[in-house]
Formats: structure tokens, C-alpha cells, sequence
């Protein structure tokens, strides 16, 4: 027997025996050949062995293999008959656990950099006091429950909140996203707030759907992304108009509380009225160096004559500043009837209950035996069923 007819053997016997094997190891050396083709070893704590991966196989992966990474093969045991080398041939490659996710995460990532999705000339301007708010997130999570009650914390009583219920969670949580997204984006809303509460970097994973990102690009409304805890980054927060570090910083971020508009209040009235304490000086000054240059340089019958008229300009301007102060106080006190006004209804509201029945707002004399009905106060819901007519 020849070393040709040998080696034909062996890669005939390795070949037929070692099919659709997952080997699973470190890279210790890779070559990237001018051919297109991969080789490299893959190594464990004992043992190396030789590897190659075929233009036609390694084209459909979309990392560039390095030195150190842990990796995932799928393929067969072959031997280079020429040398009698032994050899593992890939047919797929990814990245082991947390490191497949990553590379996934940045690969999206400068693809859609590259596209300009995240410049700045896209994001669009938040709201300064948001009137309509939408927040997009699972019903049931902590994450809603937390922002609601700090909303009412803060007693921020200039906007109504609608929430729009999605997965935030799994493989199919993208589409539930996407639809809640087109759903919410359709009803004028002055902002959107995407969240989600803390989680492992596969729990948030569908926050970096292409899909996703690309829905989110194309809204019409601002949106906010906050998602998981500080540390954690996902696709929506580079594509979003703002990116939160919690869910609970995006109310923080969004909303003043009613101490906060007060003290605003106070300290805008405190420096318009130190504007106009300092006009007026300005033009007391102004009127007493024209009446030094003319008492100075005139004869006395022009200094009389321009006296008078100082006399005149000062009463003129006296009436003019009265007036406009007057009209300010006048708005300032609209503003504090409107705000105490607001407060009086926000308090005076905060017991009443309404009732909605499949979605829309009904009346009580509407409703029969049986049906189903949502009751809203301003700070939680329940449902209810009717037990007589």
C-alpha cells in the first residue's frame, strides 16, 4: 500500500464516520488566506487541532474570527490527502454564549451606524411639558408600576398616560414591540417611552432587532429608550431621540413636579421684576444726566422749557411702566389661578371613577347583566363585572 492509498483510506473512513460534529473551543492561530479561505487551530486546555473554513461557508458569518475567541463549529472530520493532515472542516461558525450575542450586537450596530440612523441630525425635540405620553412596555411589570407612581409622586397634573401593553421578552417580543410602536406612533402623542426593567443581556436582547430599530427610526413621534439599568446598551437606545439610563430616569427626565413648576413661577416673577426695577433706573439716570447737560449749557428759559418736558417724559414713562406692570401682575395671577385651578381639579378628580367597556368609555345605563367593565381613577385600574341591570 502506497502513502496515496493510505491516506485515501483514512480520509475515506474519517469522512464517512465523523459527519455534522459541534466542536467547541479557543482559536490559538488563524491564517486568512488571499483565497478567501479560514485556516486555523482550536484548542482546548490539552489538545489543538487543525481547522479550515471554505470562502463558500465562512461568507455567511458575520464576524471576522480572532485570536482568543471561543467558538462554536458545526461540521466534518476530513484529512488533506496530499500531506496526510488531519482536519476539522467548518461548515458554520458562531461565537460561544454571551460571546455570539455580542458580536451580533455590534455587527447591527455599525451596520446601522454606518446607514447615519443614530446622527443627531435625526433626533427629533422633546416636549418641554408633555400633554399625551405613551409608554410602551409589558403591563404587568415592576418597570410600569414604578414609573406610574412616581408620576403621581410628582403630581404632574398637565398630561394624560396611555399605556401600550407588549412582550419585553423572547424571541417573539420584537413583533409585539413593532406593533405596539405603529399603534402608539398613530395617535399623535406628544412623546413615547420605551421600557423595560433590569435584565440578563439575553432578556434584553430583542431591544436589538433590526426590525425594531428600523420601526423606531421611522416614527413620527420622539421617542425615549429606556431600557434595563444603567450599564446595560441596546440598539433602541442609539436609535431612539433620547436614550434613559432607567425606565424611573425617563419620568425624572420628562416630567417637573409641582413643586418644581412653583419654584419656576416664583423665580420668574423674581427676575422679571428685577428687568424692570433696572429699566426704570436706567432711564432715572438717563433723564437726570440730560437734565445736568441742559442746566449746564441752556439759558434759563430752555432749561424751563426742557424741565417741563423732562417733567412730562417722566410722568409718561411713570404711567407707561405702571401700566405694564400692571398687565404683568394681571398674567402672573391668570398663571396661578390656572395652575391652582388645575391643582383643585387634579385633587378634586382624584376619586372619580370611569368606566370603559372592549376599549371605549361607556355609560353605566348602557351596560348589562354580565358585561366586563374597566374602572380608571387616576392612578390605578380594576375590572368589574355588572351583576344586575
Amino acid at each position: 500500500m502506497t502513502p496515496s492509498e493510505l491516506n485515501l483510506k483514512a480520509k475515506a473512513l474519517l469522512e464517512t464516520h465523523f459527519i455534522d460534529i459541534v466542536l467547541s473551543g479557543e482559536i490559538s492561530k488563524i491564517t486568512i488566506h488571499g483565497s478567501g479561505h479560514w485556516y486555523f487551530d482550536l484548542k482546548d486546555e490539552k489538545s489543538s487541532i487543525a481547522c479550515v473554513m471554505f470562502k463558500n461557508n465562512n461568507s455567511k458569518v458575520h464576524f471576522k474570527p480572532e485570536v482568543g475567541d471561543l467558538l462554536e463549529l458545526v461540521g466534518n472530520v476530513s484529512l488533506y490527502s496530499e500531506s496526510g493532515r488531519y482536519q476539522f472542516v467548518a461548515n458554520s461558525m458562531k461565537k460561544s454564549g454571551f460571546g455570539d450575542l455580542e458580536s451580533q450586537f455590534i455587527a447591527l450596530k455599525e451596520k446601522l451606524q454606518k446607514e447615519g440612523m443614530f446622527d443627531s441630525i435625526h433626533k427629533k425635540n422633546l416636549p418641554k411639558f408633555p400633554k399625551k405620553v405613551g409608554i410602551i412596555t409589558s403591563k404587568t411589570s415592576a418597570a410600569l408600576q414604578d414609573m406610574l407612581k412616581l408620576i403621581y409622586q410628582k403630581e404632574y397634573f398637565l398630561a394624560k398616560i396611555y399605556v401600550f401593553n407588549t412582550l419585553t421578552q423572547g424571541s417573539t417580543a420584537p413583533n409585539s414591540l413593532i406593533n405596539a410602536l405603529k399603534k402608539a406612533d398613530a395617535m399623535n402623542l406628544d412623546v413615547l417611552i420605551m421600557a423595560r426593567g433590569g435584565g440578563s443581556r439575553e432578556d434584553l436582547f430583542c431591544f436589538n432587532d433590526e426590525n425594531l430599530a428600523r420601526a423606531i427610526f421611522k416614527a413620527q413621534t420622539p421617542i425615549i429608550s429606556a431600557i434595563g439599568h444603567e450599564i446595560d446598551y441596546v440598539i433602541s437606545d442609539f436609535v431612539a431621540d433620547l436614550r434613559a439610563p432607567t425606565p424611573s430616569a425617563a419620568i425624572d427626565f420628562l416630567f417637573y413636579s409641582k413643586l418644581d413648576l412653583e419654584q419656576n413661577l416664583d423665580n420668574l416673577e423674581e427676575k422679571f421684576r428685577k428687568e424692570i426695577n433696572q429699566k426704570i433706573q436706567n432711564y432715572q439716570d438717563l433723564l437726570l444726566n440730560l437734565y445736568q447737560i441742559f442746566k449746564a449749557k441752556s439759558f434759563k428759559k430752555t432749561i424751563g422749557d426742557k424741565e417741563e418736558q423732562i417733567t412730562f417724559l417722566i410722568k409718561q414713562i411713570r404711567l407707561l411702566i405702571k401700566n405694564k406692570l400692571e398687565k404683568t401682575n394681571l398674567k402672573l395671577e391668570k398663571i396661578e389661578n390656572s395652575f391652582f385651578q388645575h391643582e383643585n381639579f387634579f385633587k378634586k378628580s382624584e376619586n372619580l371613577i370611569s368606566l370603559s367597556h372592549n376599549g371605549k368609555i361607556a355609560k353605566l345605563q348602557d351596560l348589562k347583566h354580565g358585561d366586563t367593565v374597566l374602572l380608571s381613577s387616576q392612578i390605578i385600574q380594576k375590572k368589574a363585572k355588572i351583576l344586575e341591570e
